[in-house]
């Protein structure tokens, strides 16, 4: 399981790095093609049969594709920190390392990974480093951290529970 642990961890580093060098160029289409996804989802859902031309009027009046371009950007970049968080955490109870002690290791690697992702990314063509950018990276973190104890603990009292009831039938 350790090595298992390991390998997500490493894998999914590598993704977030595979994703910052990308070329702007390369990052707006993809991101444009989920904005047009989007728009192309909302004219099904209104019976409009011609998909392929959805006028700007599909989507709420004031909402550009720009400003849902943003929107898509950062909650993807939330998303990746948030299962880093979770991919760390589960790698750090393997190993043992649980508590306080692994709430700041947590924290620090997300945020150390996400102050060099965005540095990284300032040597990237098109793209550049923001800190708004880091702090939404951690912020994503720190919603994967809570997701991960959640669970953790909702499974852990619960298998305590089951020890606990087993324990006291074969006490009886």
């Amino acid at each position: 399981m350790k090595k298992l642990g390991v390998i997500l961890c490493l894998l999914w580093m590598g993704f977030i790095f595979y994703n910052s060098s990308r070329p702007a160029t390369i990052s707006d289409k993809q991101s444009y093609g989920i904005v047009n996804s989007i728009r192309s989802g909302k004219s099904v859902l209104e019976g409009k049969t011609n998909s392929a031309k959805v006028k700007s009027t599909v989507l709420p009046e004031g909402i550009r594709n720009q400003k849902i371009d943003v929107i898509i950007r950062k909650n993807a970049h939330a998303f990746e920190y948030c299962m880093l968080a979770v991919f760390v955490a589960n790698l750090l109870f393997l190993f043992g390392v649980k508590g306080k002690n692994a709430l700041i290791y947590i924290m620090f690697i997300c945020l150390f990974y996400a102050v060099t992702d965005e540095f990284h990314q300032s040597f990237v063509l098109g793209r550049g480093s923001l800190v708004s950018d880091v702090l939404i990276d951690f912020m994503g973190s720190l919603i994967g951290l809570g997701i991960f104890y959640l669970a953790y603990y909702k499974i852990y009292t619960k298998h305590m529970t089951k020890r606990r009831t087993v324990a006291q039938g074969v006490m009886k």
